[in-house]
């Protein structure tokens, strides 16, 4: 049995982790994970044993910011996230760490470079460190990583290929999806969303469905002058899900629409619902200063629920579905194509069906956590040899 300690300090969440979850209860790799203390998420629904490391420079909130200390260094370019405990690793047989650049990927490589354990590491930045704005503290941590790994897992081949920018040796890198339970994500016919705070009527429109942060670089905006057009000539609503930074202007026009529902959070547990309620899922996501989509979660959810979805041709988006079969694939930054590819879905009940159907089967069978499960369990029997 090979023993993994999975870290992921401030970034263990339950949803991040089901393949290891399923792997941990249905193979013999045996997996602990590790998150922080202080945590960011509820990790008790979790069935693989959790343990706490203490998080030095999340401690701390000042001037009413949580994780004050932490934001701060990340905002310099500075590594951050540092753990305590880290040594103890060394009894396990792979350390498991997330991205390169955090100060417990450097801690977790010392310790695997002073010891036989196997130090594998899970990248999903599609994007290579800008050499213009490398800072050489960060630069140094993120290379000395990147060197003392035994292997590599990316989400998409484009962040395969920002690794091997970076230095990383192409035969160390697999590329391994991002996962999705699709047992709770999948069609629902009648959910029951009394308990939602929705419109008692939500049912009886077209619901276009967006699920991320409300913000520039998920191209909000767009979709938001889009829905102008749209809002016209079709009895539909926008549903907007997630924490709202956009300017005072376009806050304010969502407030006051009738035909536009945002909400900040709903409990992920009753997110199956809230796809199961919706006709269409849209991330259009842009380009920004060293930044693109990674993968997109949110549109394997859809897909698994049944849901065509509408993406836009950046980062890892077009490696997660298929242009025309799942999905309609535009252009960043044009309103005219978001309103193009929403109007031909509502207008036809057929083409939504068909791109739904197409999607929940590619959402079982290339992203289901059973089946990324067992590509894990293939990455560690090759690599930890």
């Amino acid at each position: 049995m090979k023993e993994v300690a999975l870290i992921a300090g401030p970034y263990l969440s339950p949803d991040s982790i089901k393949p290891w979850e399923h792997l941990h209860n249905n193979s013999e790799v045996d997996v602990t994970a590790f998150e922080s203390k202080p945590s960011k998420f509820d990790t008790s629904t979790l069935s693989v044993p959790v343990e706490k490391l203490h998080w030095i420079d999340g401690k701390a909130s000042l001037f009413g910011h949580k994780y004050f200390f932490a934001k701060a260094l990340t905002k310099l370019r500075l590594p951050s996230n540092i753990l305590t405990g880290i040594r103890k690793l060394s009894e396990y047989d792979v350390i498991h760490i997330l991205e390169n650049y955090h100060v417990f990927s450097l801690q977790a490589a010392i310790v695997a470079r002073r010891s036989d354990t196997h130090l594998f590491m899970s990248a999903g930045e599609n994007i290579p460190y800008p050499l213009y704005q490398r800072n050489p503290l960060q630069w140094w941590t993120k290379k000395f990583v990147n060197d003392s790994v035994d292997a590599v897992n990316t989400t998409t081949p484009m962040a395969k290929r920002a690794l091997i920018h970076e230095g990383v040796d192409h035969k160390k890198i697999s590329v391994i999806p991002n996962a999705v339970d699709t047992s709770k994500f999948k069609p629902t016919s009648d959910p029951d969303i009394s308990d939602l705070s929705l419109p008692n009527d939500i049912e009886d429109s077209l619901n276009i469905l967006f699920v991320h942060g409300l913000n520039e670089q998920k191209g909000v905006p767009y979709l938001l002058d889009a829905f102008e057009h749209i809002r016209t000539n079709f009895d539909a609503r926008l549903i907007l899900l997630g924490e709202d930074k956009l300017s005072e202007d376009r806050t304010e026009m969502i407030r006051n629409s009738d035909d536009i529902i945002w909400q900040e959070r709903i409990p992920y547990s009753e997110m199956p619902k809230v796809y199961n309620i919706s006709d269409i899922s849209i991330l259009p996501s842009v380009t920004m200063v060293n930044n693109q989509e990674q993968f997109g979660v949110a549109v394997i959810e859809a897909m698994a629920c049944g849901l065509p979805t509408v993406v836009t041709d950046v980062g890892g988006l077009p490696y997660v579905v298929e242009a025309e079969e799942t999905s309609k694939v535009i252009q960043e930054r044009s309103v005219d194509q978001i309103v193009s590819a929403l109007v031909e879905l509502l207008e036809s009940s057929q083409l939504r069906s068909r791109l739904g159907k197409n999607g929940r089967e590619r959402a079982v069978s290339k992203f289901g956590k059973e089946v990324v499960a067992d590509q894990l369990f293939e990455y560690y029997e090759n690599s930890a040899e």
